[in-house]
């Protein structure tokens, strides 16, 4: 059903653009001109096709939009070459004023926060990625097409290739829950696991050949994976073996929905996933209730803040907290033609990336930004 380098199409105001993706996973499209708020002042950045968006000082967060640099002459003639089309997919802050955000094309971006300045991190390969994590300051990863798997020892200004059992099936995301033991999940019930810090990683065998969205341990035997129709298994030793884990799901499509989101601490579980479906749990997974959101929009990321503030990001400017009292409350202004595809959250603050070409940041004050 689909090429070894599957394409999906992302069209907007009369345009398209074909993109290497992975397959089945649905990925909101890419609405190219539009206003994402609407202030005087928004004009559109010609060169790429791209709206110049913005935000009210008011709401506490600017956008920054990162692009490449104009093409040479040479570029300019090479049909091969795909326009930018700024699709990113994933943020992570390695430490204080600084953003890591990956995307489609190979787009691996640094971002100061103060500054709202970007450099364009030269990736070692030619990959679409999907997420990128640090478990610690100096020590990143990033998750891609291909089995490709990335590791940084200096805060994600380098990136080099680490080997993996696959290299025909996308990576879609990794979890540490300590320094040595890691796990990756993706394509197909793909599942790689390390303990040694991720220097070797060996395949573990799953009861499912879904594709699969989000892993996430609290320990290294406690686990849980998402993804495809309504995919959810956990594990109490590691990942030799699995259970499925029983949820009431409505039927909202003919189609099961999928599960796109894991979050949890040393007590506390959310699976989200499309259709606006959340459910949480308060005691280390073994029971879980729905969270009704007054939107069925698909949701793509979760994190919560030092505070307790617990945000969702999804299609259509889906942009929720969710406080420790189980109420829901919209962060930011409606903005249905924008998709937030990636959320990491500090002791205050947020950040967050979409499309198109969306790097959401805290609203700096006399020159600074908050550390947190």
């Amino acid at each position: 059903m689909f090429a070894s380098r599957p394409k999906r199409i992302f069209a907007g105001a009369g345009r398209q653009w074909t993109v290497p993706l992975r397959p089945v996973k649905k990925v909101v499209g890419v609405a190219i001109l539009f206003v994402f708020f609407v202030f005087p002042g928004c004009s559109e950045k010609t060169a790429s096709r791209i709206p110049v968006l913005s935000l009210p000082s008011s709401s506490g967060y600017r956008i920054v939009q990162p692009l490449p640099s104009p093409p040479s002459e040479k570029e300019k003639s090479d049909p091969k070459k795909p326009a930018y089309i700024g699709l990113l997919f994933s943020i992570a802050r390695p430490d204080a004023g600084r953003v890591i955000a990956v995307g489609a094309q190979s787009t691996i971006w640094q971002i100061d926060e103060v500054s709202g300045k970007w450099e364009s991190v030269r990736p070692p390969v030619r990959a679409e990625f999907y997420r990128v994590v640090f478990p610690d300051p100096r020590h990143g990863w990033i998750a891609g097409d291909e089995g490709t798997l990335l590791f940084s020892r200096d805060g994600g200004a380098s990136w080099s290739v680490v080997p993996t059992p696959v290299h025909d099936r996308f990576l879609e995301d990794i979890n540490f829950p300590d320094p040595l033991h890691g796990f990756v999940v993706g394509e197909r019930g793909t599942l790689l696991k390390t303990q040694d810090g991720g220097h070797t990683w060996t395949r573990m065998p799953l009861p499912t050949d879904q594709n699969l969205y989000a892993v996430h341990f609290r320990n290294r035997n406690e686990g849980w994976i998402a993804g495809w129709h309504q995919t959810l298994l956990s594990t109490r030793n590691g990942g030799r073996t699995w259970s499925t884990v029983p949820l009431s799901v409505p039927r909202v499509t003919r189609q099961k929905a999928s599960f796109n989101v894991l979050w949890g601490d040393q007590d506390e579980l959310l699976v989200a996933g499309d259709h606006g479906l959340v459910f949480f749990s308060s005691d280390k997974g073994r029971s879980f209730r729905r969270v009704p959101l007054p939107v069925e929009h698909d949701l793509y990321g979760a994190c919560r803040t030092g505070s307790g503030q617990m945000i969702l990001v999804g299609e259509r400017g889906a942009f929720w907290s969710l406080d420790k009292n189980g109420n829901v409350h919209p962060v930011l202004p409606a903005a249905p033609m924008v998709d937030f595809l990636g959320v990491t959250c500090g002791e205050t603050h947020f950040r967050a990336t979409g499309s198109p070409d969306v790097v959401l940041l805290p609203e700096s004050a006399g020159g600074k930004v908050p550390n947190r």
